[in-house]
């Protein structure tokens, strides 16, 4: 845990309006991606709730969410314990984004309209002036914003709630310090923002997709060389398995030989 009295910018995000369990959730998920509670180590509610500011029992709520997503273990009488992430078990949930943000960005190529198109473009600089200007803060708002006026164009409400429950499983933020990414993601929006202007559905849906496998290769590499994830024979048998895997899997198509 970090020093400080790091409860004060949780408490800020917190919203009063929506069930605190949820929203404990999700910031104990960021504490596994991060790596600051490290696999095997121990989660205790009290600390947990130090923390956040919040009473013991929103954390024995979300930590049993926890549980049942497989990012923690319960043993009775002695509490929860995170489960190391594989390299592998990352790439899964990236496999299930990549093939929802595929057919999303496919589907809204002939509904994007003139305007959503010269949006995305001034977005698209105004993520190149971030990078340049080193505001990873303001670069990874930009690059939420473009796949988020992507996706609403979509107009396909159900296919977005399964890519956002994709994202929650694998919360991570800090984009712009991952080695290479703020090349990375620019190059690859070049091909996809091209695709949507030609109204190409096949082209854009595969773009998105590489561009997702892409940005899910470069993560995992940083997060193993920082030791948050472990290589798949490191871990023990009840790891975190994505119930989303396999239908990316089955669902994906392959990308063009001139995408590959």
């Amino acid at each position: 845990m970090s020093e400080g009295n790091p409860s004060d910018s949780h408490l800020a995000s917190l919203d009063p309006r929506e069930r605190l369990s949820p929203q404990i959730a999700r910031l104990i998920r960021e504490l596994i991606m991060t790596g600051e509670a490290e696999g095997h180590s121990w989660l205790r509610t009290e600390h947990l709730g130090s923390r956040f500011g919040v009473s013991a029992t929103p954390v024995r709520e979300a930590l049993m969410s926890l549980h049942g997503e497989g990012l923690v273990a319960f043993q009775p009488g002695r509490g929860f314990q995170v489960v190391p992430m594989t390299r592998q078990d990352l790439l899964d949930l990236y496999d299930a984004q990549a093939y929802f943000a595929g057919e999303l960005t496919a589907r809204a190529a002939p509904l994007l309209t003139d305007h959503d198109l010269e949006r995305l473009q001034q977005m698209q600089q105004d993520l190149i002036r971030a990078l340049d200007d080193g505001d990873g803060v303001r670069a990874e708002s930009t690059e939420i914003g473009l796949h988020r006026v992507i996706n609403v164009a979509a107009d396909a409400p159900k296919l977005r709630w399964l890519l956002k429950s994709t994202t929650r499983y694998a919360p991570f933020r800090s984009w712009s310090s991952v080695p290479t990414w703020s090349t990375a993601a620019p190059e690859d929006h070049l091909l996809i923002l091209r695709s949507l202007e030609r109204r190409s559905a096949t082209t854009a849906g595969a773009a998105m997709n590489a561009h997702i496998h892409n940005v899910a290769d470069l993560l995992a590499d940083h997060l193993m060389e920082r030791g948050v994830l472990v290589e798949d024979h490191d871990a023990p048998p009840d790891r975190l398995r994505s119930h989303l895997s396999d239908l990316s899997r089955n669902a994906g198509s392959p990308l063009p030989d001139h995408l590959a």
